[in-house]
């Protein structure tokens, strides 16, 4: 009986060193995780924090300078801006343009002019064959964005 009862005590020992181990090597993982999260963040934070500063960036845009109503008057002087619907979209976008790009949906384009999506699609359409925006990509949802060429 004392012989079961060493060996169970030897076993016991032995199973307890393996889970030691095993935590330690948990939680060594674990801190190379926290470490991996750090450096990104870091990372992350920097990116933003460059993208902040547009005074930092090589050639600034001189739009930057003019007023989202210069802007549109800018265009119409141009003919650019040719119904009343399109210059409803242009004066949507005009803000967020003149601020490094405009990233909105048509569906909410539409909501606030209370033009249909399709008449919407359709004034974007006319603003960018007239050359008053430039596509630039889409955002991670899948939002396009406009810029000024």
């Amino acid at each position: 009986m004392a012989d079961a009862i060493v060996r169970l005590e030897e076993r016991n020992i032995r199973a307890d060193e393996l889970l030691t181990a095993f935590q330690e090597e948990r939680n060594d993982l674990l801190r190379q995780i926290s470490r991996s999260q750090n450096v990104m963040a870091d990372a992350l934070r920097d990116i933003a924090q460059t993208l902040r500063r547009p005074g930092d960036r090589p050639h600034p845009s001189p739009a930057a300078e003019l007023t989202p109503r210069q802007l549109l008057a800018n265009w119409k002087a141009k003919n650019l801006v040719v119904t009343d619907d399109i210059h409803t979209v242009a004066a949507y976008l005009a803000p967020a343009l003149l601020h490094g790009g405009a990233t909105y949906r048509v569906e909410e384009i539409a909501t606030r002019t209370g033009l249909s999506p399709e008449r919407v699609h359709d004034c974007l359409e006319m603003l960018f064959e007239q050359g008053c925006v430039r596509p630039a990509g889409r955002t991670p949802d899948g939002t396009p964005v406009c810029v000024l060429p």
